[in-house]
């Protein structure tokens, strides 16, 4: 089965001295990583010797969150003492990120899956950095590599008498893993694996189950020593000798209780199978949650609570010790989410962010009943509160108990600092220092306890009384407004979400500027825009519904950014639940408030049928799905202006999943169209109007709602109606010849369009195939060569240039006869409701060509092909 498979560095281009590529031979949470030298030259190489010869499967990389390589190149030996100077095969290559969306701060996992091929040493490449404010010396770097696949021999294995599953590769092999988790719980972590595997096997069902529950409980007692050695570690780089001895004390003493609470001996078996592994729990001992220990730790070990708190600094050079900043800036561990498990994700008491000095950074803290009134300084001593069974519980209610039993005798409120009293001076202004502390507190219920407040400043608010115009006060609301939408806890979110509702339809009517209005959104939508990708559907949904909210208000709605914003192009790179989210507001906005024609609006016909395009390439199924509905809404209004922006409508085109269900929305809106304009023809009685004659008028004739170009593959919307609708049984039949009783194949009848239909004929020109009766109005103003045509002052009709003079001396340039059109084919004069008759009557057109091969429409073309070009339908007509 895939594995992890260890390799050693056995050559690097260049190197720094506190980030030497040894680095990466190891993975825990306080390797370095390697960085090359200072202005090197590229591309850098690192060649990997593995510990045997191995067929790969998967390479991981983590990537320096500012030092980041362009492209990084796989090549593979299967010399066992390879060097660089080894011959190797190129297997392929990465690209990362440049990380400017996250400001530097995070470090980007890349996990490739690799062809199988065999090898024994490994070589990387890495191209010149991406440039940013923070790589000043134009160096790459990498913070751990990790390969998987399977070793050749069992004595590489390692995995001892485990059963073999080619399928199965292992979670704790996993690069994500080994960051955060302490090398000696890791390593008995492996090997409890095993041990569940093989119990596994041998149906030891009650083992199994205790080994999954230790090794659970087991990985967060892992990151937490290894946040205890970073903590360490850090301490030592500020000469803060005395903590670090607590901090060493406070690893060993949380390591041997866990070791003991969880009987990690005996759940090994070293020593042989034990008969109470196989015991109930319910009948034995349930093992002790490794969060349990915590407070129990704490208590035992004195820490110093006066030493100097954690430094915020920008991004610096990982791991080079130094007082002036932390030694790591390490993420929040991945391994705490787990997707499958919506309760966990969703659970109100899962951190409030804290930010430390006004910075942006935070760390995660719990508030329990039995953390107790006192406020400890540090971050370690606020972590280490245990929170007894609330990690399956579905509301905060319990929590919001435990908080008021334990500060209703000793109310502490949170001061604000210097900072924060600078970035609060309006809000604090208009509303006092009280209630804005509430907002910038570390407890939610104080959050919300503020939320409320300003709810009631806003509904409550009297221009005439209050010493604070409208719009000062709608500036200060939405400062603090800004700020709780970006809280963690739900609760505190939803308020926030609710408060904005009220804001902008009580509130800001009547009373605050367009100006001001425009400003308050500006700043909400980007953080409205980002909660509606979110992973969980209940945040998801509240900014969606808010941001949809905010549109219908007329205040927002007269200003047109919430349109604009949503309606700007997605990307490929865009994210799917993003890109999702926009679609799906955007169709609601057309659903809502209908298409217009104010180019400000950001909902015209031209905005929207470039937006659903850029949709329409999006990798994600569900984001084209949407795309191609906004698509349709827009063809319903524009037809001609959609179709424009498309590629042409041909059998070629239609092959393409991408467009054919596109297409054949369009075909179901046309053949509705038509039908609609012969219901209405055969309801009025048609009157005959003077013929215009000018170019204007001629063009009038066919405006775009009721003329769109349509496709010779339209046939896919007539001829495949569904099964069991009786409505459609007319629409296999032809629908310019209303060939009555015939049934066309998809094929079939797009070769009728093509070759038989005497209704229709091809352009000499740009070979499209027309309406017989308006070819003269195509060869004037829809022809690729219209260029090319004139038309003539005296019979009106469309002549090449060339032609004018002898045609205008010729007997058939006559002056036209009122209420009738001249036959392109036969340039007699026809009546122009009785084109039909004289196409298709007793005695048609003489030299129409299609009626000497197909004198009736009744029988199917035999033979069938793939037949391109386009067919353009004229203005509702009666024949």
């Amino acid at each position: 089965m895939p594995r992890k498979i260890g390799f050693t560095v056995v050559y690097a281009t260049s190197e720094e001295d506190r980030h030497s590529s040894l680095e990466l031979n190891v993975h825990g949470p306080t390797v370095r990583g390697w960085q090359s030298g200072r202005r090197c030259g590229y591309p850098q190489e690192l060649v990997l010797r593995l510990h045997g010869p191995t067929k790969l499967s998967r390479i991981q990389v983590l990537a320096h969150q500012y030092l980041i390589p362009e492209k990084l190149e796989i090549w593979t030996s299967q010399e066992t003492n390879g060097t660089n100077s080894t011959d190797f095969n190129y297997l392929g290559y990465i690209t990362l990120s440049d990380n400017a969306s996250t400001l530097y701060k995070s470090r980007e996992l890349k996990s490739v899956a690799l062809p199988e091929t065999d090898a024994a040493t490994l070589k990387l490449k890495l191209h010149k950095p991406h440039k940013n404010a923070h790589n000043v010396h134009e160096q790459v770097g990498l913070i751990a590599i990790n390969i998987l696949g399977e070793p050749y021999g069992q004595e590489y294995c390692g995995q001892g008498d485990a059963p073999y599953n080619p399928h199965y590769t292992s979670p704790y092999d996993d690069l994500a893993f080994e960051m955060y988790v302490d090398r000696e719980v890791a390593k008995i972590i492996r090997q409890m694996e095993t041990k569940k595997l093989q119990a596994a096997e041998e149906e030891r069902f009650e083992y199994a189950s205790k080994l999954k529950v230790a090794m659970e409980n087991l990985r967060k007692a892992g990151e937490r020593l290894g946040k205890y050695e970073l903590e360490k570690k850090y301490a030592i780089a500020l000469e803060d000798y005395d903590k670090a001895k607590v901090k060493k004390a406070q690893a060993q003493q949380y390591r041997q209780q866990v070791y003991q609470s969880l009987e990690i001996e005996d759940l090994l078996e070293v020593h042989g199978p034990l008969e109470k592994n196989d015991e109930s729990i319910i009948e034995g001992k349930e093992p002790v949650s490794a969060d349990a220990i915590v407070s129990a730790t704490a208590a035992q070990v004195v820490e110093d609570i006066t030493s100097p708190p954690r430094l915020v600094v920008p991004p610096s050079r990982d791991g080079a010790l130094s007082p002036t900043g932390p030694a790591h800036q390490q993420p929040p561990s991945p391994l705490h989410q787990k997707p499958s498990s919506p309760e966990v994700l969703d659970h109100p008491t899962s951190g409030v962010l804290e930010r430390t000095n006004g910075c942006t950074k935070g760390s995660l803290r719990r508030k329990t009943k039995s953390a107790g009134p006192m406020l400890r300084s540090s971050y370690e001593a606020y972590e280490e509160r245990t929170i007894p069974a609330l990690r399956h519980s579905h509301t905060n209610e319990f929590t919001r108990e435990c908080h008021l039993d334990s500060t209703d005798s000793t109310k502490v409120t949170s001061k604000l600092n210097d900072r924060e009293k600078k970035q609060a001076a309006l809000p604090i202004s208009v509303f006092g220092m009280e209630m804005v502390e509430k907002f910038y507190s570390k407890q939610f219920t104080d959050k919300e306890e503020g939320l409320m407040q300003l709810k009631e400043e806003l509904r409550t608010f009297d221009s005439e009384v209050s010493k604070n115009s409208a719009n000062k006060t709608a500036r200060a609301a939405i400062l603090l407004l800004h700020r709780a939408l970006r809280d963690k806890v739900f609760s505190v979110y939803s308020l926030a979400a609710q408060l904005i509702r009220v804001f902008f339809t009580e509130f800001a009517v009547g009373r605050v500027s367009s100006a001001e209005i425009a400003r308050s959104v500006d700043r909400l939508l980007p953080e409205l825009l980002t909660k509606s990708g979110d992973t969980t559907p209940r945040i998801h949904n509240m900014a969606v519904h808010t941001i949809l909210s905010m549109a219908d208000c007329k205040c927002v709605r007269e200003l047109h950014i919430i349109p604009v914003h949503l309606s700007r192009p997605v990307n490929s790179s865009t994210h799917q639940r993003l890109a999702l989210s926009r679609l799906e507001m955007v169709e609601q906005l057309i659903l809502n408030h209908g298409i217009s024609t104010d180019k400000q609006s950001g909902l015209t016909c031209r905005t929207l049928s470039e937006f659903g395009l850029s949709g329409l390439h999006h990798p994600a199924e569900a984001v084209r799905k949407v795309s191609e509905r906004v698509l349709v809404l827009v063809y319903k209004v524009n037809p001609r202006l959609v179709r424009k922006q498309l590629p042409p409508d041909d059998d070629i085109t239609r092959r393409n999943l991408l467009y054919r269900q596109l297409f054949h929305e369009f075909d179901l809106v046309d053949l509705q169209r038509k039908k609609d304009v012969e219901t209405s023809q055969k309801t009025t009685t048609p009157v005959h109007t003077k013929l215009v004659e000018n170019n204007e008028a001629s063009i009038a004739k066919s405006p775009p709602r009721s003329s769109p170009v349509v496709s010779t593959s339209s046939s896919i919307s007539i001829t495949s109606p569904s099964d069991n609708s009786s409505d459609h049984k007319g629409d296999k039949m032809c629908i310019f010849c209303l060939s009555k009783g015939q049934v066309y194949s998809e094929e079939g009848l797009n070769i009728h369009y093509w070759r038989t239909c005497p209704m229709l004929t091809r352009c000499e020109a740009c070979k499209q195939v027309v309406e017989v009766s308006y070819v003269n109005l195509h060869l004037l103003n829809e022809c690729d060569m219209r260029n090319n045509y004139s038309k003539c002052d005296t019979c009106k009709q469309a002549v090449h240039i060339e032609d004018l003079k002898r045609h205008s001396k010729s007997d058939k340039c006559t002056k036209p006869i009122e209420g009738c059109e001249r036959c392109p084919l036969c340039q007699l004069h026809i009546n122009r409701n009785k084109w039909r008759d004289h196409l298709m009557g007793d005695q048609p057109c003489t030299n129409n060509p299609r009626n000497k091969t197909n004198k009736s429409c009744s029988k199917s073309p035999s033979n069938t092909q793939n037949i391109g070009g386009k067919l353009t339908s004229p203005t509702s007509r009666d024949y």
